[in-house]
């Protein structure tokens, strides 16, 4: 329990430090909203129980939150991937929740989720662990040409979430326990 403890502290110092105040605390940890870039840069290694984002999807249309496109998603999402993997702990878990994208003037799914899977495995290491899928009736139809004008697609209404884990570590750690 005492390496629990001084994982606690460490991260509480680093935060403190790097002026991160927690959005909310209860006595299970705190949560901080901001840039997760800057929160993880922040932290000491192997510090990190579990990571959860929903990062910007690859949407066709640009947002004013800068939403990277399909083509060059994996090479954006991966600096943020490998200081998510440096904060984990042995048995730490990482969690995507990621939306689809239409490939740009076609009736066609985008891949680029998948290809981000996959690199993740295949180039950092993770494992994926499992994979749920949310299903949300709110989203809006679109694009609209396709699902609510020529109704040659349905409405796109569920996101992926992968629960991610860096397995070699964590079957260390359990050989350990």
């Amino acid at each position: 329990m005492k390496a629990v403890k001084s994982y606690s502290t460490l991260c509480k110092t680093a935060l403190w430090e790097a002026k991160h105040e927690p959005y909310y605390r209860t006595d299970f940890g705190a949560a901080y909203l901001g840039d997760a870039r800057q929160l993880l840069a922040s932290l000491p290694e192997k510090s990190v129980s579990l990571v959860i984002t929903s990062p910007p999807f690859a949407l066709r249309t640009k947002k004013n939150y800068g939403n990277p496109d399909a083509e060059h998603y994996g090479d954006w999402f991966r600096p943020f991937a490998r200081e998510v993997q440096r904060v984990l702990k042995d048995d730490g878990s990482f969690v995507i929740e990621i939306g689809g994208a239409w490939t740009p003037r076609q009736p066609t799914r985008s891949l680029y989720q998948y290809e981000l899977l996959i690199d993740l495995v295949r180039t950092l290491g993770y494992h994926l662990a499992q994979e749920f899928f949310w299903f949300n009736p709110a989203k809006m139809p679109g694009p609209a040409q396709w699902v609510t004008i020529d109704r040659i697609r349905c409405t796109d209404a569920v996101s992926t979430i992968w629960w991610e884990t860096v397995v070699s570590r964590l079957v260390r750690h359990l050989s350990t326990s």
